[in-house]
C-alpha cells in the first residue's frame, strides 16, 4: 500500500558556488578613492550603484552577480546593517530557488551564507531547516527550526517540528510542538489530526522491543518468536539489496518497521480493510503468531520497501498510481495479459482506484498501475525510471518529467495505454 506523505520539500555544483560565493571579497580590488573626495562619500556613492545593479540581477534571476553586488555594497559600508540584510535576502531568495528546483545541497550552502550576514533571520533559519529536511539530513534540520520558532510563532515549522520528532520516534517532542500550535490555533485540523495520530501510536506501542541492524530498527511486542523476527530481518535485507540494484538507492539511516497484531494494525493505521502493509514514514506490516508462506512474505516486505524508496527518491511527489504500480513490479507481480480498461479509466480515475476502501475497484487500480509501470519499464528500464523519480524530485510536474524522460508528455502515454487496453 501507499505512502501517506509524512512530510510536506547536487554536490558537485553545490560545492562549486559555495566556493565562488565565499571568494568574491578576495578577488575584490581596493582603489584609492576618486577626486580626492572623503572616502565616506565615495564609499556611499559607490554602495548605492552597487545596491541598484544589485536590485536588477536579483529581479532578472541573476542571483550569483546580483549577491555579488550585494557584498561588495556592504563591504564599502560595513557599518549599514540595511546593507547587511541586503546581502542576507539575496542569498536567501538564491537559496529559495534552488531548493524549488530542486537541489538542496546548494540551498543549504546559500542559506548558510545569508546567515553569515544575518544570523537572526528567521527566514533563513526556516530555509536551512527546510534543506535538510529535504538534502535527506532531517537530524540538522532540528537547530536551525527550533530557533526560528523561538523568535516567532509559525505553526507550520511547529508541525514541520512535530512530524520530525515523530519520525526520530521522540513522541514527547513531538506532541509538545503541536500543543504549542492548539494553544495559539485550537481548532488547527492538521495539529489536532497528527497529535491524535501520534498518541494512537503511542499508546498502541507502549511496550514495544526493538532489534537494531545496521539497516532497521524491527519494533514488536511479543509475538511473532525470535526465529520470525530472524527469517523478517532476512527478508528485509533481501528487499533493501533488490531495490538498492534497481533504484541505487539506499536509506541514510535504518528504516523503522513496526510488527502488529491484525487488529492492532488496523487501529493504529486505519487503512482499509484491504490493505495488508503499509508506509508513512515506517514499514508497519500486520503480522501475528504464525508468518505467512515465505514467498508471500517477501512480495510483502519488497512492496512496502520500495513504498519507501520512491517516496524518498521523489521526496513525496510520486503520484499514487506510480507508487504502486513500481512497488508491485519491484516484489515481481506479474501483468494480467488479460486486463482491459473499465470504461473511460484515465490516470487520474486510476488515482482513486488505488485508494478505493472496494477491495475489487483498488485492485483494479493495482493491475492498471502495474501495466502503467511495466511499459514506462519497457520504454526505458530502471535507470530511467530512476531518472523519472529524480525529476519529481526536483519538483517537475508527472507531465513535464516524462516529457523530459521519455520525449512524451503523459498524456500522449495515457492515450497509448489506452488504446492497447481497449479503452
Amino acid at each position: 500500500m501507499g505512502p501517506a506523505r509524512p512530510l510536506a520539500l547536487l554536490a558537485l555544483l553545490a560545492l562549486g558556488l559555495g566556493t565562488l560565493a565565499l571568494g568574491w571579497r578576495a578577488e575584490r580590488r581596493h582603489e584609492v578613492p576618486d577626486g580626492g573626495r572623503p572616502a565616506a562619500l565615495v564609499a556611499a556613492r559607490d554602495s548605492r550603484a552597487l545596491t541598484e545593479e544589485a536590485i536588477r540581477l536579483y529581479a532578472s534571476g541573476q542571483f550569483p552577480r546580483a549577491c555579488e553586488r550585494f557584498s561588495r555594497a556592504a563591504d564599502d559600508d560595513p557599518a549599514s546593517t540595511a546593507l547587511r540584510t541586503d546581502v542576507g535576502s539575496c542569498f536567501e531568495g538564491w537559496g529559495w530557488h534552488a531548493l524549488r528546483e530542486g537541489r538542496p545541497d546548494e540551498a543549504l550552502l546559500l542559506f548558510r551564507q545569508g546567515l553569515a550576514e544575518t544570523p537572526e533571520s528567521t527566514s533563513l533559519l526556516k530555509g536551512l531547516g527546510l534543506a535538510a529536511v529535504h538534502a535527506g539530513r532531517p537530524d540538522d534540520a532540528f537547530g536551525p527550526l527550533e530557533r526560528a520558532v523561538r523568535a516567532e510563532f509559525d505553526p507550520e515549522v511547529l508541525l514541520l517540528l512535530a512530524h520530525l520528532y515523530d519520525y526520530r520516534e521522540d513522541p514527547s517532542r513531538a506532541i509538545a510542538r503541536l500543543e504549542a500550535v492548539l494553544e495559539r490555533e485550537p481548532a488547527h485540523a492538521e495539529a489536532l489530526r497528527l497529535l491524535e495520530k501520534i498518541a494512537r501510536e503511542w499508546r498502541a506501542e507502549a511496550g514495544f522491543h526493538r532489534d537494531v541492524t545496521p539497516r532497521f530498527v524491527l519494533k514488536y511486542r511479543g509475538a511473532p518468536g525470535e526465529d520470525a523476527r530472524r527469517t523478517i530481518l532476512g527478508l528485509l535485507d533481501v528487499a533493501a539489496e533488490r531495490v538498492g540494484r534497481a533504484l541505487h538507492w539506499e536509506p541514510r539511516e535504518p528504516l523503522t518497521v513496526v510488527l502488529y497484531e491484525h487488529r492492532q494494525f488496523r487501529d493504529v493505521t486505519r487503512v482499509h480493510g484491504w490493505a495488508t502493509g503499509l508506509f508513512d514514514g515506517r514499514i508497519r506490516l500486520p503480522l501475528g503468531q504464525t508468518l505467512p508462506p515465505a514467498a508471500q512474505l517477501e512480495r510483502l516486505i519488497v512492496h512496502e520497501y520500495a513504498h519507501a524508496a520512491v517516496h524518498h527518491l521523489s521526496r513525496g511527489r510520486a503520484p499514487r498510481w506510480l507508487h504502486e504500480g513500481l512497488a508491485q513490479a519491484l516484489e515481481g507481480a506479474a501483468v494480467d495479459p488479460m486486463l482491459r480498461v473499465p470504461g473511460s479509466v484515465t490516470l487520474a480515475g486510476i488515482e482513486a482506484l488505488v485508494a478505493d476502501p472496494d477491495p475489487l475497484r483498488a485492485r483494479t487500480g493495482y493491475d492498471l498501475a502495474l501495466w502503467i509501470v511495466h511499459d514506462l519499464l519497457d520504454r526505458g528500464g530502471t535507470e530511467t525510471m530512476r531518472e523519472l523519480l529524480d525529476r519529481l524530485a526536483a519538483g517537475d510536474a508527472i507531465d513535464d518529467a516524462t516529457l523530459r524522460v521519455y520525449g512524451l508528455r503523459m498524456a500522449e502515454i495515457e492515450s497509448q495505454w489506452r488504446r492497447l487496453l481497449g479503452g
